[in-house]
């Protein structure tokens, strides 16, 4: 089970890393096919890995949407 993720740079951090995994589960997908071994584990871990990846980003828009403009959370958020 992964830690859970509760900022914005927590989640961005995961994406970053996934998405250097998928690279390299890609990559390990195509050498398989180019040397004709069996692609069908190499084709699941990048799945898995899309699924994750889309995942994360959804749970990153959702934090975006809800620090908005205006909250003390936020960038730029100025003391009224």
């Amino acid at each position: 089970m992964s830690p859970s993720l509760a900022t914005l740079a927590e989640i961005e951090e995961a994406i970053a890393r996934d998405e250097a995994r998928l690279a390299q589960h890609r990559q390990h997908l195509a050498e398989c096919a180019a040397d004709g071994r069996n692609v069908a584990t190499a084709r699941e871990l990048v799945h898995l890995v899309e699924q994750r990846l889309a995942m994360l980003n959804e749970r990153r828009h959702v934090m975006e949407a809800a620090e908005g403009p205006g909250r003390p959370d936020s960038w730029g958020w100025r003391r009224p």
